[in-house]
Parts: structure tokens; sequence; C-alpha cells
């Protein structure tokens, strides 16, 4: 799936450049710089991906936390689990772009924004996970089932992609030292 959506998204830049840009892409320094900005635009475009699926998640939890009144223990863990979820959604939306520009005075190498992009589109596989761990959490609780065990296994899809995105966070990190 996140070769899917790489291909997609550079599909989609490469359709909605002007003749202009199209003409420049063959001016080699222009070429160079114009296919950074198609990945920076590439990693973006897939972190918003990934905040739309949190955001699904969120109200997914919100509508599960209806279930967890009475129960004071699981009123705890349920809005523990809602907390993590929307602060690494808020870092997910403001993560720092893969690439910056030509004046800037950090700069990024492409291969190193190649790989940022790909670790990127994995987030977008472990947040699908997450959205089927709301949704299953959301049908046990429509059944009367026990939703205890659930949201256990939320809490540790929530604490892994937490840690992968700290794992981002610290390459783009060094990223920027080294430039």
């Amino acid at each position: 799936m996140a070769n899917e959506l790489e291909r997609s998204a550079e599909e989609s830049i490469a359709k909605n450049r002007t003749l202009v840009e199209r003409i420049c892409m063959y001016v080699p320094f222009y070429r160079g710089y114009k296919q950074k900005e198609l990945r920076r635009d590439e990693d973006r475009a897939i972190r918003e991906v990934v905040a739309k699926v949190l955001e699904a998640c969120k109200n997914d939890l919100a509508n599960a936390a209806r279930a967890t009144v009475g129960d004071l223990d699981a009123m705890r863990d349920m809005e523990r689990i809602r907390s993590k979820v929307d602060r690494y959604c808020t870092d997910v939306k403001k993560a720092v772009n893969g690439y910056s520009g030509v004046h800037a005075t950090i700069k990024i190498l492409e291969s190193e924004l190649d790989r940022v992009i790909s670790w990127d589109a994995q987030l977008i596989d472990d947040v699908e996970l997450l959205k089927q761990q709301t949704e299953n959490l959301l049908a046990n609780i429509d059944n009367n089932l026990p939703i205890k065990s659930e949201m256990r296994t939320i809490e540790q899809t929530v604490d892994s992609l937490i840690n992968t995105y700290r794992e981002r966070d610290n390459i783009m990190k060094n990223l920027n030292e080294e430039a």
C-alpha cells in the first residue's frame, strides 16, 4: 500500500505541473531543485494521510470512551490512550519537512529524503493497523464484548507508532546537524 501511495502521489504531482515547470525539468539545476521540491511535497502528502487516519482513530476512541463510563480503571486507560493518539497526531502534523529550500541553511540530500519518505510511507501501514484496531474495539462494544484486551493492544500499537516517529525525528535532527 505504501508503494502504491508513493506512485500515486508522484503521478498526481507530475500531472499538475505547469507547462513552464515541464519545460524547466530539462534544465539541469532546476530539474534537481524541482525533484527535491516534489519529494518534499510527497513527504508532506504522506504525513497528511497519516494525520487523517489518526483523526479517524481519535473519533473512534472518543466514541469508545462512552463505553468505559462507570469503570474508573477503563476510563483512565482510555483517556491515556486518547491522549497518546492526540499527541502523536499533533507531532505528525508538525513534523519537519523532508527537504529544505534552496536558500535555507539546512539541506537534506535526496537519498536521505527518499529514506524519510519510505519511513513515512511505512507509517501509513502502521496507522491503518491502528484504525483497524479501533474499529474492532467499537465492534466489541457494539456486541457487548470485553474491551480491556483490545485497549491494551491499541495502546501497544500507539506506543510503537510513537517510537517509530521518534526514530524518524532523530533521523531528521541528525540530517540537520550534518548539513
